[in-house]
């Protein structure tokens, strides 16, 4: 049996695309980088592992790979990924790098660059600029207001949001 190796809460960085203008819901408009699944805006976002494909033509076309574990788990991909060290690439809108507090059941990966958590919420985004991307303007009326429902601070710079995020895992 594997279990995780940490307890707690702890403080991840990671990316966040803002879906601009009337499209999505605000509810629905802070989405993982690569993938369209919406964070939470009111309360914890918690992790699922989704259906996968089978290769296998005997089998069923979609099938849950673990039905009764938890996600992350041990031989999947699924959890919400952030890394350990705050991100120091600028992003333009509609990318927003901010950071996570995370909690549940945790997967710390073998070069120890980043986890996968159960649950995460993030609390402070560094301020984005607005160059380039798709209605800028529309991304940046969003974020603020995102920002906002959560309760998270915007912050100038990736030190600043270390300084700011280390406070709030020291309040948990």
């Amino acid at each position: 049996m594997q279990i995780p190796d940490r307890t707690g809460v702890i403080v991840g960085y990671r990316v966040w695309r803002v879906i601009p203008g009337k499209w999505k819901a605000l509810s629905q408009s802070l989405s993982a980088q690569r993938w369209f699944q919406s964070w939470s805006l009111t309360e914890a976002t918690v992790a699922n592992c989704p259906p996968r494909l089978q290769g296998d033509p005997s089998k069923p076309l979609l099938r849950r790979s673990h039905p009764r574990e938890a996600a992350p788990s041990f031989g999947c991909t699924c959890g919400l990924y952030a890394r350990y060290e705050p991100i120091q690439e600028a992003h333009p809108l509609p990318y927003v790098v901010g950071s996570i507090l995370a909690w549940g059941r945790v997967i710390h990966h073998m070069d120890r660059s980043f986890f996968r958590a159960e649950k995460a919420l993030p609390v402070a985004f560094v301020r984005p600029y607005r160059r380039g991307g798709v209605f800028p303007h529309l991304a940046e009326d969003k974020f603020f207001r995102i920002a906002d429902l959560l309760g998270a601070e915007v912050v100038e710079s990736p030190e600043e949001l270390r300084t700011y995020s280390e406070v709030e895992v020291s309040k948990w």
